[in-house]
């Protein structure tokens, strides 16, 4: 049994877009499409809002149980037709609790706000707001809330599940994951999970020469096949304990990561930070959610309509997109390694092609400095050739040759 299944790439020419990595899913990115189902045909619905919520503050922070420094960031919403973020800056963000204590939060950049490794630290039972003062003069305070007892993690696995792939005429293998929690006590427990993903990949090919106007040797062949890359998995997890016969949630399924990607090509980690949030926070998340997901249904709610925990203190009307959290949270970081047979990988492998062998002759002719450098690979018979850029140098793809300082390989 073949160890990999071949495909060819045939992504070539020098219009090639680099990978795009997903938007962060924030209200001031996420302000999505609405659709309109009419007489089984879909079609796009732009609501007409005027600009009233063209230019709303967007609120995303939380404080923790576990050690600081906290962040807060603040942008501002956009046209639901020409989404982007716009980072706010020179703000006044202050978070205090019910004890007297209180930081002003350092702009660490534009639109973050940090606090000190030494400041303010999260403790259970205490309340906890965010404060922001705009330079307009509007002053934006969040709710009080407690920090409620973490919830420790119990166990994280995977089992291995099948799903359509647009590219095969066959199901496709991939690992979901799957997490219990330890009891949560005697309080109902209203978690959320979110992850961060890490993998290490690498590139079909090494580089023996670049080119840069002269040829030249290349001194570590290999120093650009191995990369890895860290995203936050765009998808929001929540439930509860409430209603259940224990104060534990056991087997919740999480995100789902298929064969045909290279994410669990070499080895693969996973941050998984479990929250335990009040039950405001609990249900504004799920409205967020039951938005995102609606699918071809009409929205009942708007953005501006899901009610966060922030709010102009003076103006009441006025929408303010976001929630500051403050929960107890444990946290805790898994690895796994690529799949072991007999289950098949099935992402994409370069193959060199004749335009490949010929471009390392066109080179030469060429005197477009803007394409350079330019790398050249040897095959197994001693012909040189230029590969697509995507199946030689794996940062091209996002990745970071600088391995993460939490990474490990044991």
């Amino acid at each position: 049994m073949k160890k990999y299944k071949t495909y060819r790439l045939t992504l070539r020419g020098s219009n090639l877009r680099k990978v795009m990595s997903i938007h962060k899913i924030l209200f001031a990115c996420s302000i999505l499409s609405f659709l309109f189902v009419m007489n089984s045909c879909t079609e796009e619905y732009w609501p007409d809002l005027g600009e009233k919520y063209d230019e709303l503050l967007v609120v995303e922070g939380m404080i923790t149980s576990a050690p600081g420094p906290y962040s807060v960031k603040l942008s501002q919403s956009t046209s639901i037709r020409y989404p982007r973020e716009i980072p706010l800056t020179g703000y006044e963000v202050i978070i205090s609790d019910n004890a007297g204590n209180s930081e002003t939060l350092s702009e660490t950049e534009e639109g973050t706000y940090m606090t000190a490794p030494n400041g303010i630290q999260g403790k259970v039972g205490r309340l906890y707001k965010l404060t922001i003062h705009d330079p307009g003069g509007n002053t934006y305070e969040s709710d009080f809330e407690e920090m409620t007892s973490p919830v420790a993690i119990d166990t994280l696995y995977t089992l291995v599940e099948y799903q359509e792939n647009e590219n095969f005429s066959f199901a496709i293998p991939g690992y979901r994951f799957y997490i219990s929690s330890k009891p949560a006590g005697a309080d109902t427990a209203y978690l959320r999970w979110q992850l961060d993903q890490t993998y290490k990949y690498e590139v079909d090919f090494m580089i023996f020469f670049y080119y840069d106007g002269e040829l030249h040797e290349f001194p570590e062949p290999d120093s650009l096949q191995i990369c890895w890359i860290t995203s936050p998995v765009y998808s929001i997890y929540t439930a509860t304990t409430a209603g259940l016969s224990s104060q534990q949630i056991t087997d919740y399924p999480l995100h789902y990561v298929s064969f045909a990607s290279r994410l669990i090509s070499i080895r693969y980690s996973l941050l998984i930070k479990q929250m335990n949030l009040s039950k405001s926070a609990y249900d504004y998340w799920i409205a967020v959610n039951e938005q995102n997901t609606s699918g071809d249904q009409l929205f009942t709610k708007l953005p501006f309509q899901i009610q966060g925990n922030i709010h102009n203190t003076t103006d009441e009307n006025e929408p303010v997109l976001g929630y500051f959290q403050v929960c107890g949270i444990d946290i805790k970081r898994i690895y796994f390694n690529r799949p072991q047979p007999p289950y098949e990988m099935y992402y994409p492998i370069c193959e060199l092609t004749q335009p490949d062998y010929e471009e390392y002759g066109w080179m030469f002719r060429t005197n477009d400095w803007r394409e350079w450098p330019k790398y050249v690979t040897v095959d197994n018979n001693g012909a040189r050739a230029v590969p697509n850029i995507l199946c030689i140098d794996c940062r091209e793809t996002g990745g970071t040759i600088v391995k993460p300082e939490f990474w490990t390989d044991e």
